[in-house]
Parts: C-alpha cells; sequence; structure tokens
C-alpha cells in the first residue's frame, strides 16, 4: 500500500513537471496567392517556441527551398521532421515554399511559372504582413537543397535587397 501510494505521488508529480513550463513550436501551413501566376501556392511556417511567449519580438527567417520533385512539406515530412526544434534553437522562422519543378525562377516560356516573383516578392511580403519578422534583408536569409539550393543562390544575387544571406546545399 506504501508502495502504491509512493508510485502515485511520483506519478502525479512528474504530470505536473511535464505541464508546467513548456510551450510547444507552432507550424503553420498557409496558401498565398500569386498575383503573377494566378493561383495559391502552399507554404510550410515553422515559429520558434517562444513566438506566442514574446509578443513584441520579431524574429529573423530563413526561407528554405526544396529540391525537385519534391514541395513545400517535404523538408518537415521526410528530410528534416526536427525542423521545429532547429527553429527554436536559433529563434528564427523557417519558411518552406513550394517551388514546383521551377528551379525558382521565372519562366521564358511560361508566364504561369513565375517562382523568383513569387518567392522574392508575393511571398515574402505576405510573411512579413502575417508574421512578426526583421522585415529587411538584415533579417532574412535564404537557403534549400539541389533545386532548391540553385534557386536560394539565383534569389539572393538578383534579389540582395530582400535577401541578407544565402547558402547552397548540393545546389544544382
Amino acid at each position: 500500500n506504501s508502495m502504491k501510494k509512493q508510485f502515485f505521488l511520483n506519478l502525479s508529480l512528474a504530470l505536473l513537471l511535464c505541464t508546467g513550463t513548456t510551450f510547444a513550436q507552432r507550424v503553420d501551413t498557409v496558401a498565398v496567392l500569386s498575383p503573377s501566376m494566378h493561383k495559391t501556392v502552399k507554404s510550410v511556417v515553422v515559429l520558434p517556441a517562444s513566438y506566442d511567449q514574446s509578443p513584441g519580438k520579431r524574429y529573423p527567417v530563413v526561407y528554405l527551398l526544396h529540391g525537385y520533385n519534391n514541395r513545400y512539406d517535404s523538408w518537415l515530412r521526410k528530410t528534416k521532421p526536427e525542423l521545429p526544434r532547429t527553429a527554436t534553437a536559433y529563434g528564427t522562422i523557417i519558411v518552406c515554399p513550394d517551388g514546383a519543378s521551377s528551379w525558382y525562377w521565372d519562366s521564358p516560356v511560361d508566364p504561369k511559372s513565375r517562382y523568383e516573383t513569387y518567392v522574392s516578392t508575393e511571398l515574402v511580403g505576405c510573411v512579413d504582413s502575417l508574421y512578426r519578422t526583421i522585415r529587411s534583408r538584415c533579417g532574412r536569409a535564404i537557403t534549400g537543397y539541389s533545386m532548391g539550393g540553385h534557386g536560394a543562390l539565383w534569389l539572393a544575387f538578383r534579389h540582395p535587397d530582400v535577401f541578407g544571406a544565402c547558402g547552397s546545399m548540393s545546389g544544382g
């Protein structure tokens, strides 16, 4: 009977400690209307755990571009499921846009494929309006893998007023 009482006391204490001060990261899926492509494009937005706890704070943003034949949620679903913990560790908002298989440029032959315009102007503007971001190039970085690495360099070099830092992982 004493052991049973001790077990329930320990269990109650453990549950109390677990619910006391934990803050969860938030993962949003946003659908942004692209006027240049006349369609809605999805993105995953990962907010650090401190986002909802610090209402006056502004956060830097990393735009993380996927590779060829992937999509907006590929980083979170299969490549880097620990992305929410990474956002919290670095106090950064991470945005993973859908880039289809566009190489993140405005197609010279298909006027409905304008992913350079979408990511560098339309998406950045939307993210800045929906979230408490640092709204300058000093608060924005862009990187990606494979096709996304190519896109990150392409967008950063062509839009230095938008992105203050860039990187490429095995950029195509």
